[in-house]
This record gives structure tokens, C-alpha cells and sequence, in this order.
């Protein structure tokens, strides 16, 4: 036996009453330890994979404009489906919470998607008939002035050869080309177009009747989309709000305006004053150049009525009401309704006339809004790709706000005309699906005080897995 005193072999440890707490500490420790180490390896090992598999960005803009195109061949294909069917929807949106509100007064669902798809309807024929009936006389009135268009033609030959900036040739081109009679027979082919849009009308009622029936209740069904992706219900609800503002907004700034044009148009004695002022009203819609649209015809008419002072104070009446009632007042009162900046806007109204025709000009921020929440504003990822649509101040705003931040982003700050009637609705269902989706995304984070190694592994496994699909996301 070897005695007490003796020394230890060469090259053997013995641990030392220090070192013996520590070992102790990272035994009792070490296993709930590994839980943020294990989770933080996992994000390390995807990063590094999306890496590899990343593609320059110009690669995935081709993408993206390739697969714009092929989809809008196709929505040209369907235009005269599309179109009104989308039309149909954008209205229904808009009225819907009145929808709603009637309701909770009392009223049986079916009965107050009646109400609302009636009203709509009613609307809508109520501006095509007031239209056509202002217009009707167009022709008639146009064919009376038939002398002193030919005589204001021909002053402007003069003056242009008495500058040396006419030729003969030009002189007659120029005659035939501005043929009074082909001009009434155009306005004459508008008007009948206007009378025969019995069929558009038809289309867009069927489509806001079917529309109004699937959506007399969404409670579950908006529901199930927040639970399972709250970006994308939260970019859907973005567009009905601001599809809903805009309609709202452009149609009650576009009355006061088409009234105050109605007045000084009577004041300066232009022919059908009634008809260009509900003319402004429908080319109010049409983004951008829907104002100078509503403005030529009354300032031609001053001109061939009255004179080059009265076409002149049309311009410059037409100018500043426009200026000061949807250039100073509009914003203040509403602010920005749609958040596009005002070249997307002008390239949007031309894109979409393209693709569906002339019902494309008036649903041409709709449309764009609409296409901004499906591909930009339902995911934290591409929300960034916003700045290159929207105005600089808009921008700079959301940055401050945090809008832009990936892994903590705020809520979108925009507010909704009827936002107590929408806050009420989202009361009573975001709070539950919230919570479930926070004890989804919590509940393991951390293992039981107390548990066992087997209970530290299953903690780590379950943070690791919640790391991954928030990765993911």
C-alpha cells in the first residue's frame, strides 16, 4: 500500500479546490447553456447557404420583369374581364364599412349587401346617365359654330405665313387635316360609345353582386390569412384602406372642384356649362393629365363663343382652382391617400392603359396599389424595394419610424378615413391570433427550472427549430 505522505506520479492531475466550483457551475449549466450557442450555429449555417445560393440583383429584377411581363400578356388577354371585375372589387371595398356598420345596428347581413350594392349601382348609373345627358348636345351645338372655327383656322394660316412660318402646302394640310365636320363626327362616335356602355355596366353589377355575397361575412377567413401570414393580411388590409381613401378623396374633391368650375364657367358665358363641369368631375379619376383633359373643351368652346380673352380666363380659373382646392386644402385636410410618388403615377396611368384599355386610366392607382401589396408590401424582406415609388418625404418618415427593419419592423402608420370602424374589427380579432402566434413562437424558448439534460436538449432542439423558421420568415 502506498502511505498518506506519499507524492503523486509524474504526469498525473489532481483537481484543486478552484478549479472544482467551476467544473460544478459548467456541469449544472452547460446543457441550458448550449440552447442560444446551438440557435445562433443554426442561423449561421443558413445565412451561409442563402449566401451561396443568393443571385445578383440584377438577376432577380430580369426575373421579376419577365414574369411582370408574361403576367400582364396575359391581363391584356382578359382586359375586358379584368377590368371591370377589379372595378367591381375596389367599389365593394370601399362601401364595405358601411356594410359593416349596418350590421351591428341590426340589419340581417343579405339585407345590407343589398343596401350597399344598390347604392353602388345607383352611383355608378347615376354618373354615366348624367354624362351622356350633359353631352348629348354636343354635336348639335358644335355643328352652330361651324363658321368660326373655319374662320379661326384660317386666322391662324395667316399670322403663321404673315411670320414666314407656314407654306402653301402646309397651309392646306394643315385645313384639311382640322375638317370641322370629322370633328363632330368623333365627338358624335363618343357620345354613341358613352349611350352603348350598357354591356361595362352590366359586368361591373354582376361582378359587385357576387363580390358582395362572398364578402358579407370574413371574419374567419381574415382570421385563418392573419394567422398564417400577418405581413400579407396586413398588406391586403394596407390596399383597402388606401384603395378606399383614394376613391373617397378623389370623388369628393373632384365635386367641390366640378362646382366651382360649373360657377365660373356660367360667370364667363360658356356654352353647356353644366356639361364640362360634370366632365371635370369624371376626368378628375384619370391621374395627372385627367385636368388638363377637363379643361380643353370648355377653353375651345370659350374660344369659338367668345374669344381669346374668355378661352384664356378659362385657363387661368381652370389652373387655380385646381391649384389651391387639390394643391393646398386636399392635402392638408386628407394628407397623402396614396403614398405613390408623382412620376410612378403618370408611368402607372400609361402602363395600365395599355394593358386593359381605357378603363386602366381610371383604375390606374388602384391597380398600382393593388400590385405594391402583393409583391412589395407583404414581406418584411421587400419592403425596402418601396422607396423607388414613393416621394422622398415618405421615405424618410418610414426610415425614422423603423418601418424598413427586417428583424423588428413597426407597423404601417397609415390611417384610414373610417379607422374607428376598422379599429373596432381589428380589436376584436387580432389580440387572440396574436397571442396564439407568440406562444407558438415562445413557448420553448427556455427549458423548465429544474429539468434534466434530456429536457435541456429538447429546449435547445425546439430553439434551434424556432431559428430557423423565424429565419425563414
Amino acid at each position: 500500500m502506498a502511505s498518506q505522505d506519499e507524492e503523486p506520479l509524474p504526469g498525473s492531475q489532481t483537481a484543486s479546490p478552484e478549479q472544482e466550483p467551476s467544473k460544478s457551475a459548467e456541469a449544472d449549466g452547460g446543457s441550458g447553456g448550449n440552447v442560444e450557442s446551438t440557435a445562433r450555429k443554426v442561423l449561421a449555417e443558413h445565412s451561409a447557404q442563402d449566401q451561396g445560393r443568393t443571385l445578383p440583383a440584377g438577376m432577380k429584377a430580369l426575373i421579376v420583369f419577365s414574369l411582370a411581363t408574361f403576367g400582364c400578356i396575359g391581363l391584356h388577354e382578359v382586359s375586358n374581364l379584368f377590368g371591370p371585375a377589379f372595378f367591381a372589387l375596389t367599389l365593394v371595398l370601399t362601401v364595405r364599412p358601411i356594410h359593416r356598420w349596418l350590421i351591428r345596428k341590426g340589419l340581417p347581413p343579405w339585407l345590407s349587401a343589398i343596401f350597399t350594392m344598390t347604392a353602388l349601382f345607383g352611383f355608378l348609373l347615376g354618373m354615366v346617365g348624367l354624362t351622356v345627358w350633359s353631352l348629348i348636345d354636343l354635336p348639335d351645338t358644335l355643328k352652330s359654330y361651324s363658321g368660326s372655327f373655319k374662320g379661326l383656322v384660317q386666322n391662324v394660316v395667316d399670322l403663321a405665313e404673315k411670320y414666314n412660318l407656314s407654306s402653301g402646302k402646309l397651309s392646306k394640310d394643315l385645313l384639311d387635316n382640322l375638317d370641322f365636320d370629322k370633328i363632330v363626327t368623333a365627338v358624335t362616335t363618343v357620345l354613341e360609345y358613352l349611350t352603348s356602355a350598357g354591356s361595362l355596366l352590366g359586368m361591373i353589377s354582376l361582378s359587385m353582386l357576387f363580390i358582395t355575397v362572398d364578402t358579407m361575412t370574413m371574419k374567419f377567413r381574415s382570421k385563418i390569412v392573419y394567422e398564417h401570414d400577418s405581413h400579407f393580411h396586413d398588406a391586403l388590409e394596407g390596399f383597402e384602406g388606401r384603395v378606399r381613401q383614394y376613391w373617397i378623396v378623389s370623388s369628393i374633391f373632384g365635386a367641390i372642384v366640378a362646382v366651382v368650375n360649373g360657377i365660373v364657367l356660367a360667370f364667363l358665358h360658356v356654352p353647356m356649362p353644366a356639361a364640362w363641369a360634370i366632365f371635370s368631375f369624371v376626368t378628375n379619376y384619370i391621374p395627372n393629365i385627367g385636368f388638363v383633359i377637363g379643361l380643353v373643351p370648355p377653353a375651345l368652346m370659350g374660344l369659338l363663343d367668345s374669344g381669346w380673352l374668355t378661352a384664356l380666363w378659362v385657363v387661368i380659373a381652370y389652373s387655380v382652382i385646381n391649384s389651391v382646392i387639390q394643391g393646398i386644402f386636399q392635402p392638408k385636410i386628407t394628407g397623402d391617400a396614396v403614398g405613390l410618388s408623382t412620376t410612378v403615377t403618370f408611368l402607372s396611368l400609361l402602363f395600365w392603359t395599355v394593358v386593359i384599355g381605357p378603363l386602366g386610366a381610371i383604375l390606374a392607382v388602384p391597380l398600382t396599389l393593388f400590385a405594391k401589396a402583393l409583391l412589395i408590401d407583404s414581406s418584411v424582406q421587400t419592403r425596402w424595394l418601396e422607396v423607388f415609388i414613393i416621394p422622398e418625404s415618405e421615405a424618410k418618415k418610414r426610415y425614422d419610424s423603423g418601418f424598413y427593419d427586417v428583424e423588428n419592423p413597426t407597423d404601417d402608420d397609415f390611417v384610414d378615413f373610417m379607422s374607428a370602424e376598422l379599429d373596432e374589427h381589428s380589436q376584436s380579432e387580432r389580440p387572440k391570433t396574436g397571442l396564439r402566434r407568440s406562444k407558438v413562437r415562445l413557448g420553448h424558448k427556455s427549458a423548465p427550472e429544474g429539468g434534466d439534460s434530456g429536457g435541456s436538449r429538447s429546449s435547445a432542439s425546439s430553439s434551434a427549430k424556432a431559428a430557423q423558421d423565424e429565419h425563414s420568415r
